[in-house]
């Protein structure tokens, strides 16, 4: 039997609300030649039913369901068992154009690419936000090219400082098809939430983006990205989010030095740790939060206290940012907390509103 053009690898957790939705997208694309991986990780509503349903429906359908453990340890045992000469990531509680796949698979094949990218929407429950990933599609990635995006995984530099805000845009694991050979080769895993708190698709993408030749983008929002889930570990308050970025700038630093990377590695691993004071200060300001505004304000002074932010900010050039970052990373730069969370609470405001 031959191999499927594409794998396509779906983690789960608790997704009755949304499964439907993205069980849809995916058994009705225009590319049939496919399997769909859905791994559920043990959860405790009816997504396991709702998804043997489908598998009886749809013999594209691999369902299996393990010990919970998180996605990164899903993704994993997803990339071990699929087959199909591509492979792509889809949550559980998104969703994808049903061209989506053809698209991206045709361009793959097209510029014979290791990596092929598309842009997403950002979805909420009454509005979209498409994602400017500011790349171009008539071009293909390579070489020299190739290093700087490699670079941007890791952080800002210079004039990049324009949009910190958008740090891991290019980083999501999802909105990308990746030849399996590569990732077999690569042979990176996914780490564990519970080590490095977020963004470990940006550490994966990292690390397989420096074996890779050549990269595609196409500037079409085929993944649709849902923001409502209030089950995502994303969106929850987590008390161990900053020990745990400080594990996940510890992986980076290691992969930079033992892969002999150049210094602009090293300078936007330096720019992400200040960076990381925005989603640190925003966590701290999630209702989940118990304590009070006081000891809020205390625990972001500890933060900017910390030995390695403090180093970290004594090597942050602001003249790039633009006003209103400015006076944000300044009272950073300087250890000024109250202010800071003040602006900070101002964000959270309107990260729901806008």
């Amino acid at each position: 039997m031959s191999e499927p053009k594409v794998s396509v690898i779906v983690p789960v957790y608790n997704c009755e609300k949304y499964i439907e939705r993205c069980m849809d997208s995916l058994i009705n694309q225009t590319l049939a030649d496919i399997e769909i991986i859905v791994i559920d990780d043990e959860s405790k509503d009816t997504t396991f039913e709702i998804l043997k349903e489908y598998e009886k429906k749809d013999k594209r359908i691999k369902l299996m369901t393990k010990k919970n453990s998180g996605v990164s340890s899903s993704r994993n045992k997803g990339i071990e068992i699929a087959t199909g000469k591509y492979i792509a990531f889809v949550d559980g509680d998104d969703w994808i154009d049903l061209d989506c796949l053809e698209k991206m698979y045709e361009v793959a094949e097209k510029n014979q690419t290791d990596i092929t990218i598309c842009s997403y929407t950002r979805e909420f429950k009454d509005h979209s936000k498409p994602k400017n990933i500011n790349l171009k599609e008539d071009k293909v990635y390579e070489d020299e090219d190739l290093k700087i995006l490699h670079r941007k995984l890791v952080g800002p530099i210079k004039e990049e400082f324009s949009q910190p805000e958008s740090l891991d845009s290019l980083g999501t694991v999802w909105g990308k098809l990746y030849n399996r050979e590569l990732l077999i080769k690569s042979d990176n895993k996914f780490i564990d939430l519970k080590e490095i708190g977020t963004a470990e698709d940006t550490l994966f993408n990292f690390m397989v983006f420096k074996n890779i030749k050549k990269l595609s983008f196409i500037d079409k929002c085929f993944y649709h990205y849902w923001k409502e889930n209030e089950d995502s570990i994303t969106t929850k308050y987590n008390p161990n989010i900053f020990e745990q970025w400080k594990n996940l700038f510890k992986y980076m630093e290691n992969f930079i030095k033992e892969n002999n990377l150049d210094e602009n590695f090293l300078e936007a691993l330096n720019n992400r740790i200040c960076i990381g004071v925005l989603g640190i200060g925003l966590n701290q300001c999630k209702k989940e939060n118990e304590i009070n505004t006081i000891n809020r304000v205390k625990n972001l002074k500890q933060v900017l206290n910390d030995s390695q932010m403090r180093k970290a900010y004594s090597n942050l050039e602001l003249k790039y940012f633009p006003v209103h970052w400015k006076i944000f990373y300044c009272f950073n730069k300087y250890r000024m907390a109250l202010p800071s969370y003040m602006m900070l609470k101002i964000m959270s405001i309107l990260r729901k509103k806008i």
